[in-house]
């Protein structure tokens, strides 16, 4: 019996989904603060009522975009260092070629999360909670490598590796936004390759 199959078609996106896609790309473009409610009401092209139907402040929508931006960046960064594969410390050395390839694809942009820091100085906004949970399973990664790869150390000493390859990795990421050249990401993955022998 012959059958014909019918394409697959993506379902239609929710008004929610399509709210948070806008102010994704407009927080990390322009940056929380300079990112208006009206700015993301007139781009989606609906009422202010829909907007607070499911948002009910622009706070709200940015925790929003935190979260969905962690889960984007570490698929992009753990399939990253699937592909390159190899032994923990390979992987380890990985996540800074990652780090330098993604920065240069996003015009060293930055991260969201630090840039969205820098923004936020209030200590209990709902923001800086998803920006610590964010570095906080970067660094848990982070260690996890370390342990792997040094599996006679102390776990003071994994720790404290891990620690310093972590603040090597976030160090970078700011000098590669702040001089838009990739010199410091170079420099702290050859830093790493030392810690590593």
């Amino acid at each position: 019996m012959f059958v014909v199959s019918m394409p697959t078609v993506d379902p239609p996106k929710s008004k929610r989904d399509e709210l948070l896609e806008i102010a994704s790309r407009l927080f990390y473009e322009q940056g929380y603060h300079r990112t208006g409610v009206k700015q993301i009401i007139d781009e989606a092209g609906i009422a202010k009522g829909t907007f607070y139907s499911h948002f009910k402040s622009k706070e709200a929508l940015a925790v929003a975009w935190l979260k969905a931006r962690h889960h984007t960046w570490n698929t992009w960064m753990i399939d990253f260092l699937a592909e390159k594969g190899g032994s923990p410390a390979d992987r380890l050395l990985a996540a800074f070629d990652f780090l330098e390839n993604w920065m240069q694809s996003c015009n060293y942009r930055g991260c969201a999360f630090v840039n969205t820091l820098t923004e936020t100085p209030e200590e209990d906004s709902p923001l800086r909670t998803e920006i610590e949970n964010h570095k906080r399973d970067l660094l848990a990664l982070i260690r996890g490598l370390v342990a792997a790869h040094f599996s006679n150390e102390s776990e003071d000493e994994i720790t404290q590796i891990a620690r310093t390859i972590y603040v090597l990795f976030e160090g970078s990421l700011i000098e590669l936004q702040n001089f838009r050249e990739v010199w410091p990401v170079q420099a702290a993955r050859e830093q790493v390759k030392r810690l590593l022998k």
